[in-house]
C-alpha cells in the first residue's frame, strides 16, 4: 500500500533530525565566528540543506527513514488497540454475574481473549473483528446484569414484563459463548502468516467498511 504521506515521515526521520542538526550548528558557528559574513552564509546554509533533504528523501537511505517512520506509526496504532483490548477485558473479568451459567461462558471467552491478546502482543498485530466481539461481550454483560437487577425488582413488587429472565439468560449465555468462538477463530485466520504490513492493510479494509 503506497504511504500517503511519505515526506512528513522522512522530515520527522532520524536522518533529518541529523542534517537539520547539522545545519543548525553551521547556523551557529558561522554567526559566532563570520560576522557580517553570517549574511551571505545563512541563506547559503538554508539552501544546502533544503538541497540535501530532497537528494536524501529520493534516496534509498531516504526510503528506509520513511519505511521505518511508518512502522513506528503502525506499531503505535497496533499497540494503542492492543492495550485498549486489554482494558476492557479487564473490566469484564472483574464483573461479578453471580450465574453459574454466565459464569463459565465468561471462563471461557476470557481464555480465549487471553490466548488473542497474548498472541496480538507477540505479533505486534491486532484483529478489528476480534477486538470488535470483546466490545459485543461487555455489551451483552451489562445487558445481562441490567436485566437480572430489573426482574429482582420485578419479583420484589410482583410485576412481570416480557420473557423470563431464564429466556434472556440463556440467549446472553448463548452469545458470549459464540463471540469466545468467533475470537479464538479470528486469533488463527487475522494473526497468523501475516506481515505487520499486509495486517495493516487488512486492518484499514475492515475499519473503512464500517
Amino acid at each position: 500500500m503506497p504511504e500517503k504521506r511519505p515526506f512528513l515521515l522522512y522530515l520527522r526521520s532520524r536522518l533529518n533530525f541529523t542534517v537539520a542538526g547539522i545545519a543548525a550548528a553551521l547556523l551557529v558557528l558561522s554567526g559566532l565566528f563570520l560576522g557580517r559574513g553570517f549574511a551571505f552564509a545563512a541563506p547559503l546554509i538554508v539552501i544546502i540543506y533544503i538541497v540535501a533533504t530532497f537528494l536524501l528523501f529520493y534516496s534509498r537511505k531516504g526510503a528506509r527513514q520513511i519505511v521505518e517512520e511508518s512502522e513506528r506509526d503502525r506499531l503505535s496504532k497496533v499497540r494503542g488497540k492492543i492495550d485498549s483490548s486489554a482494558s476492557m477485558r479487564e473490566r469484564i473479568a472483574v464483573m461479578r454475574v453471580g450465574d453459574e451459567g454466565m459464569r463459565k461462558s465468561l471462563e471461557y471467552f476470557l481464555l480465549a481473549s487471553g490466548t488473542y491478546l497474548q498472541k496480538c502482543r507477540e505479533t505486534d498485530l491486532y484483529s478489528p473483528r476480534a477486538s470488535a466481539r470483546m466490545e459485543d461481550v461487555l455489551g451483552i454483560l451489562q445487558a445481562f446484569l441490567g436485566e437480572k437487577d430489573q426482574t429482582s425488582t420485578e419479583k420484589r413488587y410482583g410485576v412481570k414484563d416480557g420473557e423470563s429472565f431464564e429466556e434472556f439468560s440463556a440467549r446472553c449465555i448463548e452469545a458470549v459463548r459464540d463471540a469466545a468462538k468467533d475470537i479464538t477463530t479470528w486469533t488463527t485466520e487475522d494473526l497468523t502468516g501475516l506481515s505487520g504490513r499486509d495486517s495493516l492493510e487488512i486492518i484499514e479494509e475492515m475499519e473503512g467498511d464500517k
